[in-house]
Formats: structure tokens, C-alpha cells, sequence
């Protein structure tokens, strides 16, 4: 949230539930090592929404309360939420993570998918300088807008129905907050936009998506490129190196963007900015990697997690890199280039070690604690 002369940051964290508190952790660690590389001073305080705070308060979603108390901060860090071994699949991110997108109007989920030089791609002949774009997938609606209808339950008639919603707005904002992303990043001489939708099925939504297109099309200042969602994927394979910023819609963005973090060389490296674009909320940052239950407790023949069988000692196997490349997207976004710059590079020299697959948290964690340190 925007605060006029402020003198400081004030920054929420809210670690979650398994591998969100231990990332959430190791972020603590090195935000007290980042002090001399600031502009001004940062204020956490965390919050502990989580599995246990639903039990408890017997509630399935944040409420005024939490929500007017989180909307005070600059910025918020969530670890992970989720444990589907106590609370039924999906309750904590619909209670939390959409919740808290939907009502401070984080219109943005911006995703850079960049694969760093150094770190392996898992495409034959791509390297860092053809994997470099970044993700403006819609955030609030599409087709996760809620909307749909169960018609004739139960019945051998039954039939779901799921909504999709494109407003003009909203897309209109979108693709200003690209054009201006594309502008910063300069990866082209003209900066390349490309509008990602199926309009030649979704002839609904789809003319929102066309008219916006249109309307941006003839500016000579941005390239601006329209391909369908299915093209789209396979050009992120055979191709990335065409792309500078993409605009999608929700359900769209969220498999492209799984598919972006494979690119960059795993769901570890991928990292997430829910944007509040006029500033009058906080935007929320956070890696996508989840809580990752199947590493803290055993699993059926199916692969799940068996409820009981949970192990702490497992702690060490948890990578803290994507948490801390989270970390230094926030601290960009609140104008702390510096030290975000300086945490990204300690996270990237873990990365880059030839043992790094066999070290443990706690030694990647001091790790990188002492590059910020001696920075």
C-alpha cells in the first residue's frame, strides 16, 4: 500500500503451513543481513494463518478482521499454505491466497520465467539468453471467477457448469501493466507484447480479448502480438526465445506458467507477484512450490500423504531458493533494487554449486546469509 513520506517498509509475512515455514524462515534469516544494503528500514511482523488458525477459529476463508489488519503493510511474503492431511484440499488457498487477491484487487500474477546463466535447462540448445520473458497472467477472473451452476444433480442428466468472465477493464489494465514491463525490461529494441487467449472458440470472452488487441495493435512504440493459447505452448518449447512479455487469462497463465517454471529449471526456481497496480493494497509475493506435504509425510501406494506419519527430520531436504528469489521480487517492487539485487545473487551462487543438490537447509541457508553479509 502506498504510504506518502513513509520512513520505512512495513512487510507481512505469513510463513503457512510445512515447507511455507521453513522458506519463510530462511527469508527471516537473511532479511537481517540485508540491513546496510537498504534505502530504509523494514519492519516484519508475521501472521499465523494457517491450518491450525482455520481449526481453530473454525473458519474457512480470512475475514474483515485479518484482511484489515494485512492492508496496512507495504507489501506481504507468504510462504505456502495448505495441509491436505487435516483440512479438506484447497480450503487455505481459496481461504487465503485467492481470498486475499481478490479483496486488495491484485489484478496481476506476474511471473518471470528466466532461466538464469549457469543452471541447466531441460530443452536441448536453450540457454539463458533464449529463456528470458516474463508472465502477466489476469489474476482476479477468467475462468476462476467462480461463477457455474450444477444442473439435474445426480442424475444421469447432471451437468457442470463453469463461467469464464473477461471484463474490458480489467484486460485493458492488464496489458498497460505489460507494455510497461516489456518497456523496463528492454529485451527487444521495440518491446514485444504477445496477448495469449483462444478467441476462435471462446467467441465470447474472446471479443474482449480482440478488442483490447486491436485497440493496442497500432501503437508504434510497442509491438504488440496476438497468438492462441495452444500455439502458444508449443512455441514456449520450440521457441521461448520469441517472447518478451506475455498477457494471458487465468486459467490459461496458471498452466503456462507451470510449464515456464519447468523452462527455468524447476518448480523450485519459480517465483510469484500477485500486483496491486494503483497501490492502494499490498501486492503479495511468494514462491510456487507449495507446501510440498509429500515430503514431510509418508505416502500411500498412490502417493499420497498418510495423515499421522508426519516427519520434521525431513526439514533438511527443503530448498530455500525460490523463497528467497520471492523475497527479492518484493524487494524490487518497494524500490529496494539493491538489496534485492543482492539476495537474488546469493541465492543464484547456491544454485551454482557443484554439490548443491546434496546440501542441506540449514548450509544453504548460512549460505546465503554470508554472501548478503559480505556483499
Amino acid at each position: 500500500m502506498d504510504r506518502p513520506d513513509k520512513t520505512y517498509h512495513r512487510i507481512a509475512f505469513i510463513p503457512g503451513d510445512l515447507n511455507g515455514i521453513t522458506v519463510t524462515k530462511a527469508v527471516s534469516n537473511a532479511n537481517l543481513d540485508l540491513e546496510r544494503h537498504l534505502n530504509l528500514q523494514i519492519y516484519p511482523e508475521s501472521f499465523p494463518y494457517n491450518t491450525d488458525y482455520f481449526l481453530e477459529k473454525g473458519i474457512k476463508e480470512l475475514g474483515d478482521e485479518e484482511l484489515n489488519e494485512l492492508k496496512k503493510f507495504d507489501a506481504i511474503f507468504l510462504g505456502a499454505v495448505g495441509d491436505d492431511t487435516r483440512i479438506a484440499r484447497g480450503t487455505m488457498e481459496k481461504g487465503i491466497l485467492l481470498k486475499i487477491r481478490k479483496e486488495f484487487n491484485q489484478v496481476v500474477n506476474l511471473r518471470p520465467v528466466v532461466l538464469f546463466d549457469g543452471v541447466c535447462s531441460r530443452i536441448v540448445d536453450k540457454g539463458s539468453r533464449d529463456i528470458d520473458m516474463v508472465i502477466c497472467r489476469e489474476n482476479t477472473e477468467g475462468l476462476y471467477c467462480g461463477g457455474g451452476r450444477i444442473e439435474n444433480a445426480g442424475t444421469d442428466d447432471e451437468v457442470g457448469i463453469q463461467e469464464m468472465r473477461c471484463s474490458y477493464r480489467v484486460v485493458k489494465r492488464l496489458t498497460e501493466y505489460a507494455i510497461e514491463v516489456a518497456k523496463s525490461r528492454k529485451r527487444f529494441p521495440t518491446p514485444r507484447v504477445h496477448m495469449i487467449f483462444k478467441s476462435n472458440v471462446l467467441e465470447h470472452a474472446g471479443k474482449i480479448w480482440d478488442r483490447v488487441y486491436n485497440e493496442f495493435r497500432q501503437r508504434e512504440d510497442v509491438d504488440i502480438r496476438y497468438m492462441h493459447f495452444d500455439i502458444f505452448l508449443a512455441n514456449m518449447v520450440d521457441h521461448p526465445e520469441y517472447f518478451d512479455v506475455v498477457v494471458t487469462e487465468n486459467l490459461m497463465g496458471d498452466g503456462a506458467t507451470d510449464l515456464g517454471a519447468i523452462l527455468q529449471g524447476g518448480i523450485g526456481m519459480a517465483v510469484s507477484g500477485n500486483i496491486n497496480i494503483d497501490g492502494k493494497f499490498p501486492s503479495m509475493f511468494e514462491p510456487i512450490h507449495g507446501t510440498a506435504p509429500d515430503k514431510w509425510y509418508g505416502l500411500d501406494e498412490r502417493g499420497n500423504p498418510l495423515p499421522g506419519t508426519f516427519d520434521a527430520g525431513k526439514v533438511q531436504l527443503i530448498r530455500p531458493e525460490a523463497a528467497l528469489f520471492s523475497y527479492a521480487m518484493l524487494l524490487e517492487h518497494i524500490g529496494e533494487v539493491k538489496a534485492g539485487g543482492v539476495l537474488k545473487r546469493a541465492a543464484l551462487t547456491n544454485l551454482r554449486h557443484s554439490e548443491y543438490k546434496f546440501m542441506p537447509l540449514d548450509e544453504l541457508v548460512e549460505r546465503a546469509c554470508k554472501y548478503v553479509r559480505d556483499a
